[in-house]
């Protein structure tokens, strides 16, 4: 294993400590003044931490260059973006290696530095309510993107937001075939920019034909018109994202039996719990829509987050929430859908005279339309959140002192 920016070791200790099958942890740090400080912590630890830690100090882009695929797992995670280390760090994982990945410039990530995210990560964020969620998946873009230029694929394992950062943890593998599916993978984003209306274009697209695959561009424009249909506003376009599942449920399961009965010791209260309980997600519906601002949108006061899955899961559709917000709608249902389960809520609770005071107002016209589905909003089972039924724990607050720090040397 590999910690390529291991500072004062803390984390390769516990690697050392806390999985017994590691044979050997490289942790390096370019800091002399930190390198120092690892090695007197891996030498007050001593037993397994001494056994298998080698400190290093250089370059951690010049230490992956020059082991290329020697390491089962590599583990970055530096202070703002990852973007640098990408690179050499997909060189040097082994064949089926495991990357784990850490970003916390969420500002970029998030939409409000739009200029610096596209400058790092090669897309542009679009600063929405699923802006943790579409962070996530800039990241996973991004390193597609770096792997395929070495003949190179990832798979998502575990994606997660938690708190200021991204982290996420990708399978590797080399994969030429694989390669020319990347595009197919990745989507742009159409965001209205008059509601929380959304769409996803695929990059690319595989097409069978006579038995052999032909890869060629995606089709588009993925939006139904060219103004939003629902408040004829135009459209943002964000990305390139990843479009498909960012999270391996066979593995996240697993995880969820294994470290569900000692729940995270250093924060407590379950919060591991939270942060496994992506296993509940829809994997194949990227993105989501947040409940209280969609229901801003047409000034009304929010149904119970059980009753509008209901709805949904009454419409036909399926629903879950998202481990990156507690608001989180994250469903298959088209926008039109959502907004006209909307419309039979605002007509069986009354309309707001607010929203409708100006009638060339966004929620003026969302709420002119008559919908063209008729709401169920009897609670079933299914919609039911699933934290509501095991009991388990999830978005625990966090201390008052708990936050980012301020970056070594400042």
């Amino acid at each position: 294993l590999l910690e390529g920016l291991a500072a004062t070791g803390l984390r390769s200790i516990r690697y050392a400590n806390e999985v017994p099958d590691l044979g050997r942890i490289d942790a390096n740090d370019m800091d002399a003044g930190a390198v120092e400080a690892m090695k007197r912590n891996v030498a007050l630890n001593g037993g397994a931490a001494a056994a298998k830690i080698r400190v290093l100090c250089s370059d951690a882009r010049l230490t992956m260059l020059q082991a290329p695929g020697a390491y089962d797992v590599v583990d970055l995670d530096p202070y703002g973006t990852p973007a640098p280390l990408l690179d050499s760090a997909l060189q040097c994982v082994a064949d089926g290696g495991l990357l784990c990945c850490t970003a916390t410039d969420m500002a970029n990530l998030c939409g409000n530095n739009s200029t610096n995210c596209w400058s790092n990560y090669g897309a542009y964020p679009v600063h929405r309510p699923y802006c943790h969620e579409a962070a996530l998946r800039i990241l996973l873009a991004c390193i597609e993107t770096h792997a395929a230029r070495y003949r190179r694929r990832i798979v998502p394992l575990l994606s997660l937001s938690v708190d200021f950062y991204v982290r996420v943890f990708v399978r590797v593998y080399t994969s030429p075939n694989e390669v020319k599916d990347s595009p197919s993978r990745l989507a742009y984003l159409w965001q209205s920019s008059g509601c929380d209306s959304f769409f996803l274009q695929p990059v690319g697209q595989k097409r069978i034909h006579n038995g052999s695959n032909k890869y060629l561009p995606g089709a588009g424009p993925a939006v139904p018109d060219m103004r939003c249909p629902e408040t004829g506003s135009g459209y943002i376009m964000g990305g390139p994202i990843w479009a498909g599942p960012i999270h391996d449920f066979d593995f996240a399961g697993g995880e969820q039996g294994t470290k569900g009965v000692a729940r995270d010791r250093e924060r407590g209260r379950g919060r591991e719990r939270e942060e496994i309980g992506v296993v509940s997600e829809l994997p194949d519906a990227p993105l989501y829509y947040n409940l209280h601002d969609i229901c801003k949108m047409v000034r009304i006061t929010p149904p119970k987050s059980d009753v509008f899955r209901s709805a949904l899961v009454n419409a036909g559709f399926r629903v879950s929430g998202s481990h990156a917000c507690p608001l989180a709608v994250k469903t298959d249902a088209p926008p039109h859908v959502v907004w006209d389960i909307l419309r039979c809520w605002v007509k069986k609770n009354g309309v707001s005279a607010a929203a409708v005071k100006d009638p060339e107002s966004y929620s003026a016209k969302l709420l002119a339309k008559e919908p063209v589905l008729e709401a169920s909003f009897t609670v079933v089972a299914s919609a039911v959140a699933r934290h509501k039924t095991d009991k388990a724990p999830r978005f625990v607050q966090n201390p008052a002192y708990w936050g980012p720090k301020a970056r070594h040397g400042r």
